[in-house]
């Protein structure tokens, strides 16, 4: 046959559609068998009949449950292996390019810099493919560097960008956990072969690390590869590391190589690792609870308290020098942080810690930690909050709860607050007397709405206190359970003036059922003619305008129109003696339909 005659195969791949040929192949394998083939087809191509038999054993177990790897055979899974390559190449070749994807430029005064977490994140996916065909494909690549190089070409690439962009001295790229998976993989797996595979692996990572410059791998991921190796292996890798000449840096105790040697000392030498902890509480406050443990199991309760002392100074040595104890202040003021990834592992620290005071007899302290506790789990929840208060009271002999109280109110309310407010400039608000009159429903309801009475009615009279407080009286207007009904009535006044948005976090949730179970929903008409006389008095001044732009001031104006038409053509019959020349303002207060005399 001559050579440039096409194959009735290549002329079918031609002629039909993949759907067509799935049809076709599906015909002659139910009409013929394609097993009666199969010794043709090891002569023609062995990676193919095997992959066929694969799919026929598979079709004809297709009863059977359960997931399974879909079927290829090794130069389709080669295809893909290059595809992915193809991907990773595209996704670095604008690197080193000041005008590339990875150039990032704030804003247009602003020079350039390199985003290398945006790579990262475009890697990401193309490694997640990449993981699923590492071990099939690695023999046939038989090159153990591929992922060392392609890594180094990024360095290198990265170097390429102009000088006056200073990426030497920005952030580098740092991998995400499927790519680092993917470099690491493949350096155990190149590490096989070698005597000591672990010590292998180990050596060859920390030289590529060594080897890069502006690209890293991800320290988490890293550390739990490394654990999570064979037994002997492990074991390998942390002789190595005690060895010292390594390179590692063990000292730092958030770098992977030092968890992964802590990992292996508390695998195989406990001993050492209650000593590395002891050693590096004061960098790490997580090395507190192991050695907490290790002194509760021998009922060491003096030494175990000594251990939480120094534990949550090391917690707490960015924000305060000196020594903290439950019954001092809120856990929470003193980080002034609303979330932290060790957030569960405090908590676990704070009942340890009222544990141990009650084996002290310090009833007061053990109380004051278990409040803590609850706070700082969830210091927005006032349900928690106040059964935890109620039940420890009983237990604090010595009366340090109340203080505590007092702080968590005074976040609660300043938490509440439109603006950023400091908890220690807020001592009495609505708020307040809410927390209280959940504290003794029963007793304190009617003192809690006498309250409320006499500050709206302050507020409606006399405008100095409404402009010093009218911040207060957003958040109580939104959460009364009848406010919906502002937004239809009055829509421009509630976007404008209160800004709510609907919203569903823990202290909101907290008011609205507080106020609900007070039963202040009939305050809503009070709170509206407090709006309605009032709302002009804080209306911002066109004075202070910046550059002519009054679209602000428009909207307010259109608010208290909405809200009061009288108050508004007061407002009105003022700006027009002290800001009539102000072309623009009677602009934009024309655009909102608004009358202008």
């Amino acid at each position: 046959m001559p050579k440039n005659k096409s194959t009735v195969g290549q002329m079918l791949v031609k002629a039909l559609t993949l759907e067509q040929i799935a049809s076709l192949l599906t015909v002659v394998s139910d009409s013929t068998g394609l097993n009666r083939f199969m010794d043709e087809c090891i002569k023609i191509d062995p990676d193919m009949a095997v992959t066929v038999k694969k799919i026929l054993a598979a079709d004809q177990g297709s009863a059977s449950k359960g997931k399974t790897k879909p079927l290829a055979s090794l130069k389709r899974t080669m295809e893909s292996w290059a595809s992915l390559w193809c991907k990773f190449d595209d996704a670095i070749s604008e690197l080193g390019d000041e005008d590339g994807k990875y150039a990032v430029q704030d804003h247009h005064w602003e020079s350039p810099y390199f985003d290398g977490s945006s790579l990262a994140y475009d890697l990401e996916p193309i490694a997640q493919d990449m993981l699923k065909l590492i071990e099939e494909v690695y023999s046939e690549v038989d090159d153990a560097d591929v992922f060392s190089k392609a890594l180094e070409e990024i360095d290198t690439r990265i170097d390429m960008y102009p000088e006056w962009m200073g990426v030497e001295h920005g952030e580098p790229c740092i991998l995400q956990e499927n790519m680092t998976q993917c470099v690491l993989t493949w350096l155990w797996l190149s590490s096989q072969h070698e005597r000591h595979p672990g010590r292998s692996f180990a050596e060859k990572t920390i030289s590529l690390e060594n080897a890069l410059e502006m690209v890293a791998l991800d320290e988490n991921a890293m550390a739990g590869f490394f654990t999570k190796l064979p037994d002997d292996a492990c074991r390998q890798i942390y002789e190595f590391l005690q060895e010292g000449d390594h390179g590692a840096n063990l000292d730092n105790t958030y770098s992977a190589w030092h968890q992964i040697h802590h990992s292996f000392e508390k695998r195989f030498e406990p001993g050492n690792y209650l000593e590395t902890c002891r050693k590096h509480l004061a960098k790490n406050w997580r090395y507190g609870k192991p050695l907490i443990d290790d002194a509760l199991s021998h009922k060491n309760y003096q030494e175990a308290e000594s251990l939480h002392v120094k534990t949550f100074a090391s917690y707490l040595s960015d924000y305060r020098k000196k020594a903290w104890y439950p019954e001092t202040t809120l856990l929470i003021l003193e980080t002034r942080t609303l979330f932290d990834e060790g957030d569960k592992e405090i908590t676990l620290l704070l009942n340890s810690w009222s544990d141990v005071a009650m084996q002290l007899e310090h009833p007061g302290r053990g109380a004051a930690a278990k409040f803590q506790a609850v706070v700082f789990d969830t210091p927005e929840k006032w349900n928690a909050v106040l059964t935890a208060y109620r039940r420890l009271s009983q237990l604090d002999t010595q009366g340090v709860l109340p203080p505590l109280f007092v702080q968590w109110k005074n976040e609660m309310a300043a938490r509440s607050y439109p603006y950023f407010l400091e908890p220690h400039k807020v001592t009495d608000t609505w708020i307040h007397w809410l927390i209280d009159a959940q504290l003794d429903v029963k007793n304190k309801k009617g003192w809690f709405l006498n309250k409320l009475a006499q500050w709206l009615s302050n507020l409606k009279d006399d405008t100095k206190t409404f402009k010093k407080q009218w911040l207060w009286l957003v958040p109580l207007t939104t959460d009364l359970s009848q406010s919906k009904k502002i937004t239809k009535k009055y829509p421009n006044f509630w976007e404008t003036v209160l800004g709510e948005s609907d919203s569903k976090d823990d202290l909101t949730v907290s008011r609205r059922d507080s106020l609900k179970e007070m039963n202040a929903d009939p305050f809503l008409k009070t709170i509206l003619e407090v709006w309605q006389k009032q709302l002009r008095h804080i209306v911002p001044d066109p004075a202070d305008a910046h550059k002519s732009d009054y679209e602000r001031h428009a909207r307010w104006a259109q608010a208290l129109f909405e809200l009061n038409k009288d108050e508004y053509k007061v407002l009105i019959t003022r700006w027009h003696k002290k800001h009539d020349r102000r072309r623009n303002l009677w602009r934009d207060l024309k655009a909102k339909h608004l009358p202008l005399g």
